[in-house]
């Protein structure tokens, strides 16, 4: 599964915008047909979407479209038909609220793949979870496709289906987000955190939200702007202290496992088991960024 650490909307009636996202040092790009489209330019936005993965060099980051809701008789169908045939590497899926609607999407998907004589789940598809029901309904959707590759958490939407108020603090959506990332863990599934919408707020603001996000178990964050990139890539990075530091406590383990020791005395701390698998994260982490 590729590294997900910063995921970056654009609008997808934008060849400017798009073109934009593609030249940054971006993990994942989201061509957005949802939100940032107006209903009477959502086709404008599909052939621009379609266009733009034929045409724009992304180098080395995944091109994901986001569709419309997954309802019925929606605009979802003419998201997937209209773009699909370009291929991108993945489809955001909004709103979701069961698990039969990502089976949908991957059926309709498969339809695609088998077409144009591609690998089945080539395709990836990531869930936005955003509603009281998706929220409620997590674990089934976890575990609906194998093309699944991670649950996001929308607090905005989330926040508004449910009437809470919205607060920096995030104490009113803090359940949520942790049963998220919580369900997507369990389920081997990335798990990325929500939008940061404060534009004005200081660069710390973001990098404070996104460390807590980071030591709750996220894998990723959102971005709505390209200067959120940087600062939100960096925190979910390992340092070069990190991953020295993660090396030299699995050599010990490795070397008192070798000699029958299990838990050990480490630089004035017992060790175990859960404190070797984080550095085993930190060295995965690693790995996936291109630093090991």
């Amino acid at each position: 599964m590729r590294i997900r650490r910063s995921l970056l909307f654009m609008p997808g009636d934008s060849r400017r915008k798009i073109e934009k996202g593609a030249a940054m040092q971006v993990d994942s790009i989201i061509m957005d047909l949802e939100d940032a489209i107006a209903y009477t330019q959502k086709q404008a936005a599909r052939a621009c979407v379609a266009q733009a993965l034929q045409e724009v060099d992304f180098g080395q980051a995944e091109k994901l479209v986001r569709t419309n809701m997954i309802i019925p008789g929606w605009l979802y169908a003419s998201d997937i038909a209209d773009t699909v045939d370009a291929k991108p590497d993945g489809y955001v899926l909004p709103k979701i609220e069961t698990a039969e609607q990502v089976q949908h999407v991957s059926e309709l998907l498969a339809l695609a793949e088998d077409r144009n004589g591609w690998e089945r789940h080539s395709i990836a598809l990531l869930a936005i979870l955003e509603t009281g029901k998706g929220i409620l309904n997590a674990r089934e959707i976890a575990t609906a496709d194998p093309r699944l590759q991670a649950l996001i958490f929308g607090a905005e939407d989330l926040a508004g289906d449910i009437g809470a108020q919205r607060t920096a603090q995030g104490w009113e959506v803090f359940h949520a987000r942790s049963h998220v990332v919580l369900v997507a863990k369990s389920y081997g599934l990335q798990a990325i955190d929500t939008v940061f919408v404060d534009l004005q707020a200081a660069e710390e603001t973001l990098i404070a939200e996104t460390q807590f996000a980071k030591q709750m178990g996220y894998t990723g964050k959102l971005a709505i702007h390209p200067k959120q990139v940087a600062p939100i890539q960096a925190v979910f990075t390992p340092t070069p202290e990190a991953i020295e530091a993660a090396q030299r406590l699995v050599a010990a383990h490795d070397a008192h496992q070798a000699s029958g020791a299990g838990v050990f005395e480490y630089e004035g701390r017992m060790v175990d088991m859960p404190m070797i698998r984080a550095a085993l994260t930190v060295l995965a982490q690693a790995r996936a960024c291109g630093l090991l």
